[in-house]
């Protein structure tokens, strides 16, 4: 074929079709980061692999990977970057092969050198600045926090590890370069020594160079090759990237209608028996050499007759070849830069390649499979496609199926459902308000926040066993899971709870013991300490306003009462803590015992006055400025602090890693000022501990209910 450039180096193919899609795709625009780098992009969302159907796939969403990776080495990878079409918003990733699992940049990688550098988006996983032991390179973009309050964006390179975290940072704290750095522990991409890639069931094969997979009974996999080689011959040369300007041989009628598209390089003329000989490739290599072996066939035409009285002409003024008639007639106008006489009905031609030529039938959303490749227990298909990803360009892409012959899709991940139980508009809802809003920048997956208020036993025990990696429970810790045994028996619900894994604390809050200001200047009780020398002067006088059994403020008032051997009435009423009314228009009680929320209110307007909150005196709190004493301050009760957890907690049948990235999520989020301040708003500790933390802390809080409670509380009426 006449001008037919083919691409030598895969490189050079490989870079050829980037640009054409990168010059079309909506990414984020370096200036607006460099400009604005306060206004942090969002990350972008997680995805998981799908099986997807095999009769009808969804090929845009199949071939809309690049890779950075060299195909040469293919055979011996374990790691594929895979990049997803930036106009998806999805985030690069690198697939194992082996496992078939994807590997993200880690929640607890996104900031580095404690907060100074933070990651707002993930450019991609490539080899252009790999190291001499193929470890793929990581390009982020960095928002620096200078220690002057400003904020500098830039673009970085670092290597991940196995787990998403950085085993070479992009940059180091000052902003050194790290491209030269070398770690072991950095993902590399080739598998160690000489492993190769696994047996599959599936198997390559060919029809006139057009590879496709065969199943063990034979069947093809979609994309099936063509049968026809026509379309098969089109396609091959589409598949080489066929530059402007290229020519090639074809059929026309007497009337000049295309019979056999312009794809070929050399056609014969049509025979006595109306038939003509079509030949193709037949070898794999995309690289077509005098070498590269081919395969011919015969195809009838339909009996036709006419053109022998009209000869090929070349037109002076625009060099190219028409048909006239006899009178010197254009009958078929000059077009053609080549032209043979009509025999039997049919004249030879060479013309542009058939760029807009489709196949009877063909849809311009198919990919066309230029190589397959087995990787570890995967196939990787490159294609050449052309669908809405590629701005309507034709672009090379990569796609996987694994040994059941299923095409993998990128999904995201499904929304996380935080089940609040408890109305809207508590404590609990204010903070799983917050892990909806923050969560989704680092998890890359939307978060839902339900109130199930009246939920069902059949409900916690539905969310316990099967919320899988979707579903999650927020909610203050009562009494540890499993009950005290003598001193209080677990809820109905119980069973269920004890199932579910520990992912982190979100917050702690301690609560407040505050008295009525109009009985506390009558008494003259102003502090913790006046508050024990009169009750020990008068004791079982004061009453104290406390939840039901099991809620925190029942150890609040079990450790003040340990710890100060006073004697104190405990007044129950319904719920987790009585309302201030109970002081401040009942008087049904002197003190009482609640979180912050319960008493703010009040104590703004001089109707309740704090004596002192059960937070640890290192981290005393405050409200509008002023800062309120803390009751393990006083030497009678030295060492009492106790708070509410705000605990997240996971379903039984969730992954153990995906709760620890989540973990690490919160942990970011809570180190974050904005967030910080929040929480300091409502006199409330940051949390973010690991899992195995948050069962330590269980533990210690069951200790705590014993020692103090055990005896104690059941003499408190």
């Amino acid at each position: 074929m006449k001008a037919l450039q083919l691409l030598r180096a895969w490189l050079g193919l490989l870079a050829c079709s980037l640009g054409v899609a990168s010059a079309q795709a909506a990414r984020p625009a370096y200036q607006d980061l460099y400009a604005h780098p306060e206004r942090a992009m969002p990350m972008q969302p997680h995805w998981q692999l799908q099986p997807v159907s095999s009769s009808a796939p969804p090929w845009a969403e199949i071939f809309m990977f690049q890779i950075g990776a060299d195909p040469r080495h293919m055979d011996r990878l374990r790691w594929l970057s895979l990049n997803p079409d930036p106009n998806t918003g999805l985030a690069p990733a690198l697939f194992d092969a082996l496992e078939g699992h994807t590997l993200f940049l880690a929640p607890s990688a996104r900031s580095f050198c404690d907060g100074r550098w933070q990651v707002v988006r993930v450019d991609s996983h490539n080899n252009s600045k790999v190291n001499n032991v193929l470890q793929p390179a990581t390009k982020v973009w960095l928002v620096q926090h200078k220690p002057n309050g400003r904020r500098e964006a830039t673009t970085a390179y670092g290597h991940l590890d196995a787990q998403g975290h950085w085993a070479v940072p992009p940059v180091t704290c000052d902003g050194g370069t790290t491209n030269g750095v070398y770690s072991p522990d950095a993902v590399a991409y080739l598998v160690p020594g000489d492993a190769q890639p696994l047996p599959s069931a599936l198997r390559l094969d060919l029809v006139y160079a057009q590879p496709g997979l065969r199943d063990a009974g034979g069947r093809w996999l979609a994309p099936v090759p063509p049968r026809d080689i026509t379309t098969a011959q089109w396609m091959d040369y589409k598949k080489q990237i066929v530059t402007p300007g290229s020519l090639g041989a074809g059929l026309i009628d007497p009337l000049g209608r295309m019979v056999i598209p312009f794809t070929f390089g050399h056609l014969p003329d049509a025979t006595a028996q109306r038939r003509i000989q079509l030949c193709s490739n037949a070898g794999l290599r995309l690289q077509r050499d005098a070498g590269t072996p081919r395969v011919c066939r015969w195809q009838r035409l339909q009996r036709r007759q006419g053109g022998e009285a009209l000869r090929p002409v070349q037109d002076a003024a625009t060099g190219r070849w028409g048909y006239q008639n006899a009178k010197g007639q254009w009958v078929i106008a000059p077009q053609f830069h080549e032209a043979r006489r009509f025999r039997h009905g049919y004249a030879v031609v060479s013309a542009l390649f058939a760029e807009d030529w489709r196949p009877p039938g063909w849809q311009d959303e198919w990919p066309m499979v230029r190589q397959y490749w087995r990787m570890g227990r995967y196939w990787v298909a490159e294609a050449l496609v052309r669908n809405p990803s590629t701005a309507g360009q034709w672009a090379i892409r990569y796609g996987l199926m694994n040994d059941a012959g299923q095409w993998l899709a990128p999904q995201a991940q499904l929304p996380l459902q935080i089940t609040v139980p408890s109305p809207a508009g508590g404590r609990n809802a204010y903070f799983a308000q917050i892990l909806a809003t923050q969560l989704p920048a680092l998890l890359g997956r939307q978060v839902e926040v339900r109130h199930l208020p009246d939920a069902s036993v059949a409900d916690y025990e539905r969310l316990a066993a099967d919320g899988g990696d979707r579903q999650l429970l927020f909610t203050a810790m009562t009494l540890p899971r499993g009950g005290i045994p003598g001193l209080h028996q677990g809820p109905p619900i119980d069973t269920a709870l004890r199932s579910l894994l520990p992912v982190t604390v979100f917050a702690s809050q301690p609560w407040v013991l505050a008295m009525d200001s109009t009985q506390s200047d009558a008494l003259g009780i102003a502090s913790t300490d006046a508050l024990l020398a009169y009750a020990r002067a008068h004791p079982g006088q004061l009453r104290v306003g406390n939840g039901e059994d099991g809620w925190i403020g029942q150890l609040a008032l079990a450790e003040l009462l340990a710890r100060s051997g006073v004697d104190m009435e405990r007044v129950v009423f319904p719920g987790i803590y009585p309302d201030s009314d109970v002081l401040t228009q009942a008087h049904a009680v002197e003190l009482v015992l609640a979180p912050v929320n319960g008493v703010a209110t009040a104590v703004r307007r001089g109707q309740l006055r704090v004596l002192g909150t059960t937070a640890d005196p290192a981290y005393p709190q405050s409200l509008d400025g002023v800062t309120w004493p803390t009751l393990g301050s006083s030497a009678s009760l030295a060492g009492l602090a106790v708070y509410d957890h705000f605990i997240l907690w996971a379903a039984a049948n969730s992954d153990p890693a995906t709760n620890r990235e989540l973990q690490q999520a919160v942990a970011q989020l809570l180190a974050k000022p904005e967030v910080q301040q929040q929480l300091q708003g409502i006199q409330a500790l940051a949390g973010g501990g690991s899992p195995e933390s948050l069962l330590a802390l269980e533990a210690q809080m069951r200790e705590q209910w014993l020692r103090c409670c055990g005896k104690h509380l059941r003499s408190v009426k």
